[in-house]
């Protein structure tokens, strides 16, 4: 005879935990588990039956769920036997198997979700699991389960006697003969409907507008920095790490809390937000909390879901101290308990925020803690003792649990996976428990005053991640190089065209130069303009102004005038180089020689007379004189000129050059123009390494023309911009072989100026090629830090060069955790002197170092950091062009980086304009274009198509690069624009413009379209559906899911009939797409609801349905298998592998 079973509707957190676990299918992220050691003489039977009676009790632990009219309902057994399982297993590894066994998943349409097992050891100790699905059991319902267990555990006996007078709660057990009181007269199911009557009757209308007005302006995120890019969606992987918090900090929590009348929960909350605003830097964000949900006496002895999740916001704003964030906690807190009974779900639904699979709805990190007893099962003539189970799976991106332990707290940071690497987690960790014990020390100070650092990390990060002193020769740059012309004299030392330039001639040039300049007054500290077109002439002034004494000023002839005038009158500049009487600046007389047009008097560079500006000097410079100004771009329009003295480009020379290395068998490649500061480092590595210095041609810097140059000159050594590297030929299906391998002379690939996206290490980084990332601004002389780039592993600046310090500070310049983004700064031997004739932004930007020798400084950058636990550098972005769409922060560098990974995309560019977020494509050569077609239903390019393949042919679509990009980014960094561009503008130093990027259009196909009706039979059919699920009358093809008033738990019902529909061949709604398989499109069967949160309108919908559009051919083997088999085949694997 079939079990009698009676369905009842779902309550709201239900509804919502349905959906999550259909969006994560076949995982544990839902399962509570708790295991306990057994000693002494344990009576299986009798346990057997005392879990039968709670069964019995509550029929929530008799409940599946299944899919009803247009949403899911809970199912209730009248009668169910407890699942109980009895195993033997030997001692040794059997936590292990605990934690296998708990991370089972249920399949809530089946069940039970409620099941035990108890392990036999060799050693006659028992142990006893018992894991339930949250479904049906909360943190309250756990410990009245156990308690109810204890209560009706009676050894000897498998009957419990039919009644009893003590309580359920009460925490004595009952004598023996005596059982267990009636079932509750409120099951579940009563609890759900009174919710659910209540919801509909708007009795909590003015709970959920509370909540509403509350958040209404908060944050849509919680921005914790991430280890790695957060995906398109959200996996439950995670990661636990357990702190144990002393007894005496317990203590002075309490003590704290008490000052302000508040709760110790209150106050960890308090300190749990200002940890969390010093490691985003948001001061206005929201913390989830869970409460009980208890309120009304008659739901006290209840098991089942009856917790709801409180949406906290925490402001930190101004400078409160720890005190006084406690108080406005506690505030907000009572303000929040008469409205705690509004559900989470009408909260979200209410806010309506953005429907995100990347993250969680306004909750993206929570806060639990218990500061009562710890579980226990007591059973009568038994030991017993709580074995811990921490499970790798992770329902927000940082949950901190704190539970009693003994007399102390364990704090517990579990974690995603996907987002967090465990040992970052692990000095978070510990920095809270630095910043907790400064806040409950001096509770009176700011709380943003205290360190987050202890003092031996703050030493690891301070000092030991900057040990990277070398040694440096005595003399300067230009004697140096004076040396390897004596030691090589016929070894050729630059070539530029059709000139070539032994060591020797470039000597007795520069020498020659140098000694009419000394004749005409110049010295130490007289700047001298070089305003030069490329080629050998540059190499050669510079050098002779440098062996002149004086200091060298680059000017890029193909400026306008009045940047030009600007540079020279502020670098105040005596003397002006040029080519020749045609040059910029140049007097008007055909001698070539006299006062320019700037005002200065003006030279050539090949030999001519030189105008006194002087007495004539032998003076030699020393190592704090300047030995060039650099213009760089300035933030305000005006281009400002960084002072570098002799000492920095000495180190740069000498203990930085042998890092690259460039040695005297290299060809090196100069391809920035000379008035970009690498300039600096490809004359200067090559002159004082005695190697060969090849100057490309403007026609040779990018594409093909490059590739010949860098191939033609066999060059060994080459610093290129992102953009101009990834400009380079490159085979589709990469190299074949070795032997086939592009460019295989070339040895060391610098890049720098720009982030470097992964592709390009998956292209040029191969077994006998180091592609080097090398960062640092010109104000640190060229480079900071270095990397060795390997394919597969995150791109990263790395760490300080030689006699270079890096450190990533906040604020207030103290240093930051492992993980935490901060701002770098700067210091060491290849710091600038500061800014020519800018005393004030040079004061602003080269502070005193407090970490470094007396008298040291540093330079802050404006660029964001974070080192990981290995000490190494990532950079993460300029701080003053973090760019905010929306209410979410947005990385563009992380948009083009996962762009520049389809394998028909060349270059790509992000860019916002106005409230718009464009992308700028440069296809891959011979691909062609359709900007607003839909994909090519033969092209099979779906978002796991990746680099060196899975492309069949078709040209790049507006839709492909959405879809490509969607699948690997939350939605908000999907752009609103896609325009394809032949090129991407890139300025003189080889980055690309931004500036000169061109507007995207207005509108785009899929905005503000009218209605379209649905066309092929599978459109038709989803149209249906989401009209009956909506109670709409008409759906159009480009109709989005949400707009038209739909929400998860209405996908829930789309859900179940688009599979009813591919389970009848697809013949819903009238509609038949005559496919021989009998399914509808191929996949309505299959269909996952993270497909229809992926695919929101008709027409994206039916093209992946029917295998058309992104997506096509994915995980062939599972969407040919239910999910059940699917679940019982996990099941049984991990209980094979137990």
């Amino acid at each position: 005879m079939a079990p009698v079973e009676y369905e009842f509707p779902v309550s709201p957190a239900q509804a919502r935990m349905l959906v999550l676990d259909q969006l994560n299918p076949g995982t544990a992220q839902y399962n509570v588990p708790v295991a306990f050691a057994v000693r002494g003489p344990f009576d299986v039977a009798a346990f057997r039956a005392a879990l039968d009676v709670v069964v019995a009790r509550h029929e929530s632990l008799r409940t599946v769920f299944r899919p009803g009219d247009g949403a899911y309902v809970q199912v209730v057994a009248e009668e169910a036997e407890a699942a109980l399982r009895v195993l033997e297993v030997p001692a040794a590894g059997v936590h292990e198997v605990l934690r296998a066994e708990a991370a089972v998943p249920f399949d809530v349409e089946v069940g039970p979700l409620l099941r035990c097992v108890v392990y036999v050891l060799d050693d006659g100790s028992h142990l006893v699991l018992l894991t339930a699905h949250h479904l049906v059991c909360d943190g309250w319902s756990l410990r009245l389960l156990l308690q109810e267990l204890a209560d009706a555990y009676h050894p000897g006996t498998t009957a419990p006697a039919s009644s009893v007078t003590a309580p359920v709660s009460s925490a004595t057990a009952p004598d023996q003969g005596t059982g267990m009181p009636e079932p509750p007269p409120v099951q579940y199911a009563d609890y759900a409907a009174w919710q659910r009557e209540r919801l509909d009757a708007h009795a909590l209308d003015a709970a959920v507008a509370y909540w509403a007005d509350s958040l209404a302006d908060a944050p849509g995120t919680l921005a914790l920095p991430t280890d790695h890019p957060r995906p398109a969606v959200q996996s439950t992987a995670g990661g636990v790490h357990r702190l144990n918090l002393p007894p005496d900090l317990r203590e002075r929590l309490a003590k704290v809390a008490a000052e302000r009348n508040a709760t110790p929960f209150t106050a960890m909350f308090a300190a749990f937000a200002a940890f969390l605003s010093r490691i985003t830097g948001q001061r206005d964000f929201v913390v989830g909390v869970p409460v009980a949900g208890r309120d009304h006496p008659g739901l006290q002895g209840l098991i089942g879901l009856l917790a709801n999740t409180l949406a906290l916001r925490a402001e930190v704003a101004g400078e409160p101290s720890f005190l006084d964030l406690v108080t406005r906690v506690r505030d907000r807190l009572l303000a929040a308990h008469p409205h705690q009974e509004a559900p989470f779900e009408a909260v979200v639904e209410a806010l309506a925020p953005g429907r995100e699979l990347s993250h969680d709805p306004l909750v993206q990190v929570m806060l639990a803690y218990d500061d009562d007893t710890r579980l226990a099962l007591d059973l009568r003539g038994c030991v017993t003792e709580r074995v811990e189970l921490l499970l790798d799976d992770a329902k927000f991106d940082l949950l901190l649990n704190v539970q009693r332990d003994g007399d102390g707290l364990a704090a517990h940071f579990v974690h995603r996976a996907d987002l967090f690497e465990r040992e970052t987690v692990r000095h978070w960790a510990h920095a809270f428990e630095t910043l907790l014990d400064g806040l409950l020390d001096r509770p009176d100070l700011p709380v943003t005053a205290h360190d987050l650092l202890a003092a031996g990390e703050r030493h690891r990060v301070l000092h030991e991640w900057n040990r990277a002193a070398a040694p440096v020769p005595a003399g300067l740059v230009p004697d140096l190089v004076a040396e390897r012309a004596a030691e090589r004299p016929d070894a050729t030392a630059l070539v530029c065209g059709s000139v070539r330039l032994t060591y020797r001639e470039l000597l007795e040039r520069a020498d020659g130069l140098a000694a009419g300049l000394r004749a005409a007054g110049v010295g130490p500290e007289v700047p001298v303009g070089l305003c030069l077109s490329r080629g050998a002439g540059m190499a050669v002034a510079a050098l002779g102004v440098l062996r002149a004494g004086g200091a060298y000023v680059p000017l890029d002839p193909g400026h306008p005038e009045a940047r030009l005038r600007f540079m020279i009158e502020d670098a105040g500049v005596r003397l002006l180089i040029t080519d020749g009487p045609e040059g910029p600046g140049a007097p008007a007389d055909t001698a070539g020689n006299g006062p320019g047009a700037f005002g200065v008097p003006v030279t050539t560079v090949d030999g001519g007379a030189i105008p006194s500006i002087g007495p004539a000097t032998d003076a030699r410079p020393t190592l704090r004189d300047t030995a060039y100004i650099l213009y760089t771009s300035g933030s305000t329009g005006r281009p400002k000129g960084v002072a570098v003295e002799h000492r920095a480009l000495l180190n740069l020379a000498t203990a930085v050059r042998p890092q690259f290395p460039v040695t005297s068998e290299d060809r090196v490649l100069q391809y920035v123009s000379f008035g970009f500061d690498v300039a600096v480092s490809d004359l200067f590595f090559t002159f004082v390494a005695g190697a060969e210095l090849h100057v490309a041609a403007e026609c040779e810097r990018l594409g093909e023309d490059l590739y010949a140059r860098l191939r033609d000159s066999r060059i060994t050594y080459a610093f290129l911009p992102p953009s101009a590297a990834m400009s380079l030929p490159y085979p589709p299906d990469g190299w074949r072989d070795a032997q086939e391998e592009g460019l295989p002379e070339l040895r060391t690939l610098a890049i720098g100026g720009e982030a470097c996206p992964p592709e390009l290490v998956a292209r040029w980084a191969t077994a006998r090629r180091r592609v080097v990332d090398a960062y640092g601004p010109s104000e640190n002389t060229v480079y900071a830090t270095t990397a060795d780039l390997v394919p597969g592993r995150p791109v990263v600046i790395g760490r300080p060069v030689a006699n270079t310090r890096a450190y990533v500070l906040d604020g207030r310049l103290r240093p930051v955790p492992v993980g935490v983004t901060g701002e770098i700064y700067l210091a060491g031997a290849n710091l600038a002197r500061g800014y020519a004739n800018r005393p004030a932004l040079t004061a602003e930007r080269f502070v005193a170092d407090p970490f470094g020798p007396p008298g040291e400084r540093m330079y802050r950058t404006g660029d964001l950091g974070r080192y990981d636990a290995d000490g190494v550098l990532s950079y993460l972005g300029r701080v003053d062009t973090q760019v905010k769409l929306r209410g979410f922060r947005v990385e563009l560098g992380e948009i083009e980086t996962v762009l520049a990974a389809h394998p028909g995309v060349a270059m790509a560019a992000a860019a916002v304009r106005g409230d718009r977020l464009a992308v700028y494509v440069v296809p891959t050569a011979g691909l062609g274009t359709e900007p607003d077609a839909a994909p090519d239903a033969g092209s099979g390019v779906g978002p796991d198509a990746g680099p060196g393949g899975g492309r069949r042919g078709g040209p790049l679509t507006v839709v492909e690069v959405r879809s490509w990009l969607g699948a690997r980014l939350p939605g908000y960094m999907v752009p609103d624009a896609v325009v394809f561009v032949p090129e991407l503008p890139v300025s003189k130093s080889g980055k690309v413009d931004r500036q000169r990027l061109p507007e995207p259009p207005l509108t785009r196909p899929d905005l503000d379209s009218p209605y379209v009706p649905p066309g092929t039979p599978t459109e038709r059919r989803i149209a249906g559906v989401w009209a009956a699920a909506l109670d709409l009358t008409q759906v159009g093809l480009h109709d989005n899911f949400f707009d038209l008033g739909g929400n998860s738990i209405r996908l829930l019902a789309v859900l179940a009939a688009l599979r009813e529909d591919g389970r009848n061949g697809g013949r819903a709604n009238g509609q038949a797409d005559g496919r021989a398989d009998g399914r509808a499109g191929g996949r309505d069967g299959g269909i996952k609801l993270v497909d229809l949160f992926r695919h929101p309108t008709v027409a994206t919908l039916a093209a992946f349905l029917d295998g058309t559009g992104p997506g096509a051919g994915d995980e062939p083997e599972q969407r040919g298998r239910s999910r059940r088999e699917r679940l019982a085949a996990r099941r049984n694997a991990q209980r094979g592998e137990m």
